[in-house]
C-alpha cells in the first residue's frame, strides 16, 4: 500500500512538473512570437521611414534623379529564382534584383566594366555588387587572382589615383572599351594593382569627392565606396563626351546605395537607440 501511495504521489508530482514545464514552454512561445512581431513591426516602421528621410535629406544624394524607393519599402526576404537562397532586395550571389523586376531601374552602360574583387572581402557587404545587379550585362565581377584576364592595354583603363593617372574629364576615350575598378580594402588594392595582368594599363582618376558611406573608416571621407567611384566615373565620362552636360543619366547606379543610406539614417535617428557615434558614421 505504501509503495502504491508513493507511486501515486510521484505520478502526481510528475504531472504537476510536466504541466508547469508545458506552461513555461507555451509562455516562451508566446513571448517569442510577441518579440518576433514587435521586431517585424519595428522593421516595417523603419523601412517606411526611408521615404520621409529621403525627403528631408540634405546630402548630395537627395539631388540625384533616382527611381522611386516604393517597390523596396514592403519587400521582405524572398527566395532567389536561380539559387533558391533567401535574400532581401537582391541576390548578391546571382546578382539579380528581387521583387517586381519591372520596377527596378536597370541600366545600360557605355563601357564594359570589370570589378576585381579581393577574395577575403564579403560579397554581401560589397557596394560594387549594386552595379552588377543594375547593369548586369555590362559588368563583370572577377575574383582576384584567378579570374583576371590578360587585357588589351590600348582599350582598357583602370580607375586608380596613381601619381601618373590623368583625370577622366581630360582623357581621350576614342579607343577605350573597358574600365576596371578594384573592390577591396585599401591595403589589399595594391596587391591587385601589382598583378602582371594589369601592367601597362593606364590609370585614370575622378575629381575629389566626399563619401556618404555609413560604415566607419579611418582613412577619411575622400575614400569612396566602390559604387560611388563607379557612379562618379560614368558621370564624368558622360560630361567628357557631352561638353560637360549631365542630366542624371547614371544616377540610378546609386539606387540601392541611396536606399540603404536612408535606411541606415532612419535607424540612426530613432529614439531609444544607442549607437557609438563618430563623425556622422555608425560603427
Amino acid at each position: 500500500m505504501e509503495n502504491q501511495t508513493e507511486n501515486k504521489e510521484t505520478s502526481a508530482n510528475q504531472l504537476v512538473e510536466d504541466n508547469n514545464e508545458n506552461n513555461k514552454n507555451n509562455n516562451n512561445k508566446k513571448n517569442n512570437k510577441k518579440k518576433f512581431n514587435r521586431n517585424i513591426n519595428n522593421q516595417l516602421e523603419t523601412t517606411k521611414g526611408v521615404l520621409d528621410n529621403a525627403k528631408e535629406d540634405q546630402s548630395w544624394l537627395s539631388e540625384l534623379k533616382l527611381a522611386s524607393f516604393e517597390p523596396l519599402i514592403d519587400l521582405g526576404r524572398s527566395v532567389c529564382s536561380k539559387c533558391d537562397k533567401k535574400r532581401k532586395y537582391f541576390c548578391y550571389d546571382c546578382c539579380i534584383p528581387l521583387g517586381d523586376i519591372s520596377k527596378v531601374p536597370l541600366l545600360k552602360l557605355p563601357l564594359s566594366v570589370d570589378v576585381l574583387h579581393y577574395p577575403t572581402e564579403l560579397i554581401s557587404k560589397s557596394t560594387a555588387i549594386h552595379s552588377k545587379v543594375l547593369a548586369h550585362d555590362d559588368v563583370n565581377f572577377l575574383e582576384f587572382p584567378d579570374e583576371i584576364p590578360n587585357y588589351n592595354v590600348d582599350e582598357t583603363i583602370l580607375l586608380f589615383p596613381s601619381d601618373d593617372s590623368c583625370f577622366v574629364k581630360d582623357l581621350d576615350f576614342s579607343n577605350i572599351k573597358k574600365v576596371i575598378f578594384v573592390e577591396s580594402q585599401w591595403q589589399n588594392a595594391k596587391k591587385i594593382l601589382r598583378s602582371d595582368q594589369l601592367k601597362g594599363i593606364r590609370c585614370v582618376k575622378i575629381d575629389m569627392q566626399k563619401t556618404m558611406f555609413w560604415r566607419y573608416q579611418s582613412h577619411g571621407d575622400s575614400y569612396l565606396a566602390t559604387i560611388e567611384a563607379i557612379y562618379y566615373f560614368f558621370k564624368e565620362f558622360h560630361q567628357n563626351q557631352n561638353g560637360g552636360q549631365y542630366n542624371g543619366e547614371y544616377d540610378n547606379l546609386l539606387y540601392y546605395y541611396a536606399f540603404f543610406y536612408n535606411l541606415i539614417q532612419t535607424t540612426y535617428k530613432e529614439k531609444n537607440r544607442d549607437f557609438l557615434r563618430k563623425d556622422n558614421y555608425i560603427q
